[in-house]
């Protein structure tokens, strides 16, 4: 339903992205400013859009960082596992609907899908791959104001509802199997504030923190972090300081 666009659109479904220290390259991620944005979502408005778990509203401080531009792409992440193929049933589960095959012991993109995104990667696949390239996971608030800059918009590209200009919208993988994804340079239209690709649809994308759907009405961690780096793995996010811990909960956690 709409109400999860926002979230679960750009979400983590497998590696969408990770964050650096504030020397990144220009095309490969984006500047998020510092400043203070409006997380969560008011659930009573006259479309009925958002779930429990968004409210209450509440305004985050968070410093500067960059995020990865794009999504993490099947190319890149397969050049990874081949680097650890004794951790890779870890990092990654291969299957039909994988972007990524292994073909004679060595992980290869499907022809044609070098440039989609990564799939059924783990939370510790993202987050390693993340530190392999000196990022790291964004947490949940560095990935919502990069999504959704400081004007409380409900979509990265405002407030207008979804079109497949903009996103891959209500594509069923059962129908269109691979032409469900979109490659991770696509969909301008669908851009951020800040200019991050994706941050809807696509896939899903993972984040540092663990979930717990009662979290906002607690006292607030600090949302900020040191480093200034976040990797954008349209797969899963990264940020760069490698500062992150890998969740129990999250074990054996794959998303697709």
């Amino acid at each position: 339903n709409l109400s999860r666009y926002l979230v679960l659109f750009g979400l983590i479904l497998i590696l969408n992205g990770c964050l650096l220290w504030i020397t990144g390259t220009e095309d490969e991620m984006v500047l998020v400013p510092e400043g203070s944005f409006v997380m969560g979502y008011n659930i009573e408005n006259d479309a009925e859009w958002g779930d429990t778990d968004e409210e209450p509203v509440h305004e985050v401080f968070l410093k500067p960082y960059y995020i990865d531009r794009y999504e993490v792409n099947a190319s890149d992440f397969s050049d990874f596992l081949n680097k650890s193929p004794d951790k890779a049933s870890r990092y990654f589960q291969t299957g039909s609907g994988v972007t990524i095959e292994k073909v004679d012991n060595v992980f290869h993109p499907r022809p044609g899908l070098e440039d989609y995104p990564a799939n059924r990667v783990s939370w510790y696949g993202a987050d390693e791959y993340c530190r392999s390239i000196n990022k790291r996971l964004p947490t949940e608030a560095e990935w919502e104001k990069a999504a959704r800059g400081t004007d409380s918009r409900v979509f990265p590209w405002g407030d207008d509802f979804p079109t497949n200009e903009r996103v891959t919208f209500r594509r069923k993988f059962v129908k269109l199997g691979f032409k469900a994804m979109e490659p991770v340079h696509s969909m301008p239209e669908g851009r951020s504030p800040y200019g991050a690709h994706h941050m809807a649809g696509n896939v899903w994308e993972w984040v540092a923190d663990w979930y717990e759907d009662g979290y906002y009405e607690e006292d607030f961690f600090n949302h900020d972090k040191d480093s200034q780096w976040y990797g954008h793995f349209h797969t899963f996010e990264c940020n760069e300081d490698g500062a992150d811990k890998a969740f129990d909960l999250l074990m054996e956690s794959y998303l697709v």
